[in-house]
């Protein structure tokens, strides 16, 4: 048993092991698993299908998974739900806001359903709207508000309570580019008070800046995870060398060929000054000494050298563009082997690929 003021192995506030959903014609989620630690902000990016949505709502216990276990502080989401729960603030996707009720009303209604009774519900009302800027709204009706302002009313809901796990399913939709910002250092706000935060998203560049760690998903399947420094560093490997060079195409051709290092070179064509301009790629290290010694040697110049960089996004539109490349590979092999099965007689299987 864990005593339900101490977080499962101390510091990991969610583990999630080998979710699957598999709906009536579709496959969610495929064997999703990832752990979250205390007091950290996940994000959880993946294009619009990937899956984030059906994982927020298993991991908030709205949704039961078809196979697989979310644990929150050591309590298990099917089993201890209710202990589970106590630890949880979700804001889906689209929040469960009231229209005929004042803010403040909503709110005091937010923090009653956290178990808070008599002044200390008004009391935590006030609190939801200094810390999203809504006091300003506390009496008008959450119908007659503009989109954004009626968003950050359903963040502050979610906030009631002061819970250790955050589940913000697209949280920074409606808001502003204002509102946005105020909505990324409301975060670091909540993670330096100790709140765990996952936060989802289609957009890397909304909520990357935030982050302590990123988790990726596509059909259902995590595909990488890490933090951004990681993937710009580690993940974009060699993004290219553009050089122009001061000579005749054939000339130029033959003095490249005798880099040793680079596995791909690509003619640009003729820049204005008249010089021929080639990307090299597929090399490991700094080759621009070796570079600048071939184009010497062949009695040529550089006039020009850049070293091109992928940014945080075409890393992560490269690393989804690859995926599903992978899962239509897998697609294909699942339906032979049905096809080799069915020429068999053999018992169909369920195929996840």
């Amino acid at each position: 048993m864990f005593p339900a003021e101490k977080c499962y192995k101390e510091q990991t506030v969610i583990e999630v092991k080998n979710i699957k959903k598999i709906y009536s014609d579709q496959v969610a989620l495929r064997g999703l698993s990832f752990t979250a630690a205390d007091g950290r902000i996940v994000g959880f990016l993946g294009p619009n299908g990937a899956g984030k949505t059906t994982a927020m709502n298993i991991m908030s216990g709205f949704m039961a998974p078809t196979e697989g276990t979310v644990k929150i502080c050591g309590f298990d989401v099917a089993g201890e739900r209710k202990k589970a729960m106590e630890k949880v603030g979700y804001l889906p996707e689209i929040p469960p806001l009231y229209p005929e009720m004042t803010v403040s009303e909503y709110l005091c209604f937010a923090a009653a359903l956290k178990g808070m009774k008599g002044r200390n519900v008004g009391t935590e009302a006030e609190r939801l709207m200094k810390l999203t800027q809504t006091t300003d709204e506390a009496h008008r009706l959450i119908g007659r508000l503009s989109k954004g302002t009626r968003q950050r009313v359903a963040i502050a809901g979610t906030l009631a309570g002061s819970p250790k796990l955050l589940l913000l399913d697209e949280p920074a939709n409606g808001l502003d580019p204002g509102q946005a910002a105020a909505f990324k250092k409301l975060l670091l706000e909540q993670k330096r008070s100790g709140a765990t935060i996952i936060v989802s998203s289609h957009i890397l560049s909304g909520i990357s800046a935030v982050c302590d760690e990123m988790l990726i998903i596509n059909r259902g399947r995590l595909i990488a995870s890490g933090t951004s420094s990681f993937f710009e560093k580690k993940l974009s490997g060699d993004c290219g060398i553009t050089v122009d060079i001061a000579g005749t195409k054939e000339d130029c051709d033959n003095a490249l060929a005798s880099l040793k290092e680079v596995c791909k070179i690509t003619f640009n064509g003729k820049v204005p000054s008249g010089a021929m301009s080639f990307t090299l790629s597929g090399y490991k290290g700094d080759i621009r000494k070796e570079l600048f010694d071939c184009v010497a040697g062949a009695g040529l110049y550089i006039e020009r050298l850049v070293t091109s960089e992928k940014t945080l996004e075409e890393i992560y539109l490269g690393m989804i563009s690859a995926s599903e490349a992978e899962f239509e590979n897998a697609r294909k092999r699942a339906l032979e082997r049905q096809a080799e099965r069915k020429e068999k007689g053999e018992d169909d299987e369920d195929d996840l690929f």
